[in-house]
C-alpha cells in the first residue's frame, strides 16, 4: 500500500497529519492501521460552486478515512462508539464538517470561502473483517488496497492479498445489490402513500425514512459492494453525492421550512415511532415524499448507467 499523497492531494497533509493525531489521542489503543481511501487518496478529488435557480449549491469531496480496528470484538455498536468518540473530539478541536447546503442568500465567492477545509468521513472495521472481505474480493475494499495511503499502522497486523473480481461479476453483484434495495425503497415509499392516505402522519414519515435510506444504501451497494451500519440520511447522502454529486440537490435547505423538514425526516427512524410529541403535517409529507420520488428517479438513473456500461 502506498504511504505518500498524490502531488495534486498534498494540498490536505498538514490537515491529515492533525485528523491522524486526533483519531490516535482518543482510539490508539483500538486502532491498527488508518487508511485515507477515495478521491484525496487517488488525486481526483473535486471542488465546485453552481447555482440551480435561485439556490447556490457547494460540492466538495469528502476527506474518507478507513479505521482499521485491532480486535474482532470492536464490530457492531463498539466501533460506532470508537467512531463517535472520535467525532467528538474533532468538534472540540476544531476539526468540523463544512454544511454542504448553506444559508441564502450568499454570493458564490461567499461560498467558496466555507468549503477551503473539505469534511472528514469516517469508516470503522475490525482487521479481521477487512481481511475477510479482501479474500472475498468485495471490491469497496479491494479498491481501498490499491488505491488507499496508509496514514498509521502500528505494526502488529498486514492486509491480505486482495482477490481481484472480473468486471462481469462485480456487475453481477452491483445488479442484484440494485434489485433488491431499490425495490425496498419503491415499497417503502408506496407504504408511505398509504399511511398518508390513512392519516397516519407518523407512520408515514418513518416510512419515507425507510424509503430514502433504501435509496441511498442502493447508490452505495452499486458502487462499492459496501453500506454503513447506520440510518442517517444526511451522511448516507453525503456518502451517496460521491457517486452523482446532482444528489446534494434533493433536500434544498435554502428556506427555513425546508431544513425543518428535512430535520423531520431524519429524525423519523426514532421520533415518529417513539416519541408521543413528535409531529409532521399534511403539507410537510407531501413536500418530502415529492423529494423522495426525485431521489427514486435519480438513483435509478445514475445505478443503471453504471451497472449497464461496458467495462469497470
Amino acid at each position: 500500500m502506498k504511504t505518500t499523497l498524490p502531488e495534486r492531494s498534498l494540498v490536505i497533509q498538514e490537515r491529515l497529519d492533525n485528523i491522524v493525531k486526533e483519531i490516535l489521542a482518543v482510539a490508539k489503543d483500538k486502532i491498527a492501521m488508518i487508511i485515507l481511501f477515495g478521491s484525496y487518496a487517488r488525486g481526483d478529488w473535486v471542488q465546485d460552486v453552481y447555482r440551480e435557480g435561485h439556490i447556490i449549491y457547494s460540492y466538495q469531496s469528502d476527506i474518507d478515512i478507513l479505521l482499521c480496528l485491532r480486535k474482532s470484538k470492536y464490530r457492531g455498536h463498539i466501533a460506532l462508539r470508537v467512531k463517535q468518540d472520535i467525532q467528538n473530539r474533532f468538534k472540540k478541536k476544531g476539526i468540523v464538517l463544512p454544511p454542504r447546503q448553506l444559508p441564502q442568500p450568499l454570493s458564490i465567492e461567499d461560498v467558496r470561502e466555507y468549503i477551503r477545509e473539505p469534511r472528514v468521513t469516517l469508516i470503522a472495521e475490525p482487521i479481521a473483517r477487512v481481511n475477510d472481505q479482501l479474500e472475498k474480493g468485495r471490491y469497496f475494499f479491494t479498491d481501498i488496497k490499491k488505491q488507499g495511503i496508509l496514514l498509521y499502522d502500528n505494526g502488529e497486523f498486514q492486509l491480505t492479498e486482495a482477490r481481484d473480481l472480473p468486471w462481469e461479476e462485480r456487475r453481477q453483484i452491483a445488479s442484484e445489490d440494485y434489485e433488491y434495495w431499490f425495490k425496498k425503497g419503491k415499497e417503502f415509499l408506496a407504504f408511505t402513500y398509504y399511511a398518508l392516505e390513512r392519516g397516519s402522519l407518523n407512520d408515514a414519515a418513518f416510512l419515507l425514512h425507510q424509503s430514502t435510506e433504501s435509496f441511498y444504501n442502493t447508490i452505495l451497494l452499486v458502487f462499492t459492494g459496501y453500506k454503513p451500519k447506520l440510518h442517517d440520511i444526511e451522511e448516507l447522502g453525503a456518502d451517496a453525492g460521491t457517486h452523482n454529486a446532482g444528489l446534494i440537490t434533493i433536500f434544498p435547505m435554502a428556506l427555513s421550512e425546508q431544513s425543518e423538514a428535512f430535520k423531520l425526516l431524519k429524525d423519523a427512524y426514532i421520533e415518529a415511532r417513539y416519541n408521543k410529541n413528535y409531529q409532521i403535517s399534511k403539507e410537510q409529507l407531501l413536500y418530502l415524499i415529492e423529494r423522495v420520488e426525485k431521489l427514486q428517479s435519480m438513483t435509478q438513473t445514475t445505478c443503471l448507467e453504471y451497472i449497464n456500461r461496458e467495462q469497470g
